[in-house]
């Protein structure tokens, strides 16, 4: 049985894997935009009894950019999807279709035909919008999975566009602090993490042991009016540790004088 368990996590995990206003204009900058930007979204959703042995709880959500028009944008939007087709009714067909690709899948494996117990799966994937203004986009990109009513997986992708230069934005766009540099305010920001201090009260051992780790720089970042963020998945700090994702902010006056000045520009960072 624990063996069949392995092999249900290893089809979903490669199931995910071969499959979140537009305010002040900066005078400098020739917008690309249209004037009336707008953003929608396409769901499926569905509840299934697969097998006999197995019920499945399928939910996938993408946005949807009408009024966006440059290509190679669209497929860095969706990179982690083939799809070739970007309006609202290709990104449905193309959910319909990868939900349908799953429980054939699903219904191939042999294992799963003989479980003698109910399972109940659940798949979950889906874009989020998080910010859009000063024509940067902000998308966090979610995907989990529980199978009998235990989260096998989770993963955050963080990604920032900037809409002016129709490309995904890079720390390098944003600050030319260096790596040994960011990596040590990272280390010491971590501490003031609500996440952090809930652990110094309940798990101390663990939160001794994350103090000691070297937080490397991820490309998994965002940003506000008053912070970058920095979002960690599970294990991506230290192999093992239970609390999950946590996000460490770095100030923007931790950042004072590395800032590019058109990116400071647009922000209105003082």
């Amino acid at each position: 049985m624990k063996n069949t368990g392995i092999i249900l996590v290893a089809l979903l995990l490669l199931m995910f894997f071969s499959c979140k206003e537009i305010g002040f204009k900066n005078k400098h900058i020739q917008s690309t935009i249209p004037v009336n930007f707008t953003i929608d979204s396409v769901i499926e959703e569905d509840f299934t009894k697969l097998l006999d042995s197995i019920t499945v709880k399928y939910s996938s959500q993408l946005l949807v950019f009408p009024t966006l028009k440059d290509q190679e944008l669209l497929h860095t939007i969706y990179a982690k999807e083939d799809i070739q087709d970007f309006s609202k009714e290709g990104l449905k067909k193309y959910l319909e279709v990868k939900k349908n690709e799953l429980y054939t899948k699903l219904k191939g494996v042999n294992k799963l035909v003989h479980l003698k117990h109910l399972q109940k799966w659940e798949k979950t994937s889906q874009m989020n919008l998080k910010f859009n203004k000063n024509e940067y986009l902000h998308i966090q990109y979610y995907e989990s999975m529980f199978v009998g009513g235990v989260c096998n997986y989770y993963n955050y992708s963080e990604k920032v566009f900037d809409l002016n230069e129709n490309k995904k934005l890079t720390l390098q766009d944003i600050t030319s602090i260096p790596k040994d540099k960011l990596s040590e305010i990272l280390s010491n920001n971590i501490d003031k993490t609500t996440m952090m201090q809930q652990m110094k009260k309940y798990d101390v051992e663990e939160y001794n042991a994350l103090l000691l780790e070297k937080i490397p720089i991820t490309e998994n970042f965002y940003f506000d009016e008053n912070n970058l963020y920095f979002h960690y998945n599970k294990d991506e700090i230290k192999k093992g540790y239970s609390i999950g994702d946590i996000i460490i902010p770095v100030s923007w006056n931790d950042l004072s004088g590395t800032l590019n000045l058109e990116f400071k520009d647009r922000m209105m960072i003082k």
